[in-house]
């Protein structure tokens, strides 16, 4: 039958989800145990990395996630924490410059994975750098079971390819302007006011699951605010709510209303 269901975003500290829940994931980043969406192509593509030990100057570290063998090298730093997570920026560049004295060789990738960070986001934009990339995660939660969604908010959007036609989405729904993101199974609709990496306004995003499964599909539908804007806490917690495509819903709940009408 299929139908959409509500999920739980896990919020992260206290007895939502903690960095070691998405460090496990990574440590077995190549089995097919937790569903994992959007993600891009080449994180995708990647094998289940390694946490090589550093005796660096005075101290010992691991790294979250090492891939040595891609080209270029990549090094990981993953981040689900409550407070701290924009100093992944400096970790993980740091990770990347000790590998390298200890190691030699070209320049190696650094990768910061965080929960959605307006500070990060705006950091690494500034930095331009083609030698650090950002992803963002959410881990929600369905039926006891923890689902992965990673999306990059970094990347260009394109009019191409439209939207999937298994997309089990109504008309009031598949009619809305949705942009591609490129290099993602990954397409948003908004009403024009998204410019990467600051979605802005009422929008939402949609992912196809990489892992398949049971889970084929996950929405977020909401409102974010726009450059000038504060919010408080309350608004932020109620900006928007996930939804999960289960091909094996015995019973269908009804997705709300789009917040914007933006035919194409």
């Amino acid at each position: 039958m299929g139908g959409w269901r509500k999920a739980m975003r896990l919020d992260a500290g206290g007895d939502g989800a903690k960095e070691m829940v998405l460090q496990s994931i990574f440590d077995k980043w190549d089995e097919p145990d937790v569903p994992v969406a959007g993600v891009p192509d080449w994180l995708w593509e990647l094998p289940k990395p390694s946490r090589p030990s550093i005796t660096s100057f005075g101290y010992n570290s691991k790294p979250d996630a090492y891939w040595g063998d891609s080209k270029p090298r990549i090094v990981g730093e993953l981040k689900y924490g409550a407070k701290f997570e924009p100093f992944a920026v400096a970790e993980v560049l740091h990770y990347a410059h000790l590998l390298r004295l200890k190691l030699g060789g070209d320049p190696i990738l650094s990768l910061v994975i965080s929960q959605p960070n307006y500070c990060i986001r705006a950091a690494i934009t500034e930095l331009a750098s083609p030698v650090l990339r950002h992803i963002e995660a959410d881990l929600l939660s369905l039926d006891g079971k923890t689902l992965l969604w990673l999306s990059c908010p970094h990347a260009a959007l394109s009019e191409e390819p439209p939207l999937p036609a298994d997309v089990p989405l109504e008309q009031e729904w598949s009619s809305l302007r949705w942009s591609a993101v490129e290099g993602e199974q990954t397409w948003i609709a908004h009403n024009g006011m998204h410019e990467p990496p600051f979605l802005q306004g009422a929008a939402a995003m949609l992912s196809r699951f990489r892992n398949g499964g049971r889970y084929e599909w996950v929405l977020w539908v909401g409102t974010l605010p726009a450059f000038g804007v504060e919010w408080s806490n309350a608004q932020w917690a109620a900006a928007g709510d996930f939804w999960i495509w289960d091909a094996k819903a015995m019973t269908k709940q009804t997705l709300p209303r789009p917040r914007f009408s933006s035919p194409r």
